[in-house]
């Protein structure tokens, strides 16, 4: 194969892959949202009500510590410091897509009672966040003291050092942020097992978490690709 064949196959791979990438990056969110409404009005094979199940997993694990605040944002379920934040609609359906939320969220309080994971993940974002007002000021300085040269060079170039470092951090923390959400997905099957009488049903609810886990690797893929101009905007330091 001559080499002009091998740089025309090798960029049309390139090619596929950076759509490929883009999709991700770009649709996942739309995907889970869609999945999302699917699973909404599949109704649980569960002898528990939502809240009896919650309850169940409160007393058995949480010493019935955790408590729940109901909020208004659709898919917005979310867990803190001892209390899960759940929309309305997912506490008022008996639905796959309740019942793995309400798992997920409490994968997440175990998560919070077995170690410093989630202290140790808000810890690092309020660091970078804070590392991340500096982030274009010393692109531009070290730019400009680059540009000037002479004994501005080095100090330029260190400038720029930094905010790659910072860049670099705030994609580590979007790694780990997926590491645990994995984690806890896995925890809240774990949950879903104990109860749903359907094993085609804790199937259903795996493939709902691994769409919800695809969310996060198309957050970290728009920081990436955020040079092509094609995908979505996103919170680098978020």
């Amino acid at each position: 194969m001559s080499t002009t064949w091998i740089i025309i196959i090798g960029v049309i791979a390139a090619a596929i892959l950076l759509a490929f990438l883009l999709a991700v990056a770009n649709f996942s969110g739309d995907r889970f949202l869609e999945k999302y409404k699917e699973f909404d009005k599949i109704e649980a094979y569960c002898e528990l009500t939502l809240l009896e199940y919650f309850e169940y997993l409160n007393h058995k694990y949480f010493d019935n510590k955790i408590a729940i605040v109901q909020i208004s944002n659709l898919a917005g379920d979310a867990y803190s410091k001892g209390k899960l934040f759940l929309s309305g609609n997912t506490l008022s359906t008996q639905s796959l897509a309740s019942y793995t939320i309400v798992s997920h969220e409490l994968g997440h309080a175990l998560q919070d009672k077995e170690g410093n994971k989630l202290k140790m993940l808000s810890r690092l974002r309020k660091t970078v966040r804070l590392l991340g007002y500096l982030f274009l000021p010393s692109i531009i300085a070290g730019g400009v003291l680059s540009i000037i040269g002479q004994n501005l060079l080095i100090p330029g170039i260190a400038l720029l050092a930094f905010a790659v470092l910072i860049f670099m951090s705030s994609l580590f923390i979007k790694l780990i942020t997926i590491s645990i959400e994995k984690d806890a997905s896995k925890k809240g099957l774990g949950f879903l097992k104990e109860v749903l009488r359907d094993e085609g049903q804790v199937k259903q609810c795996k493939r709902f978490l691994n769409d919800a886990k695809l969310t996060y690797w198309g957050d970290f893929l728009r920081v990436i690709l955020g040079w092509t101009g094609l995908s979505r905007k996103t919170k680098l330091f978020n």
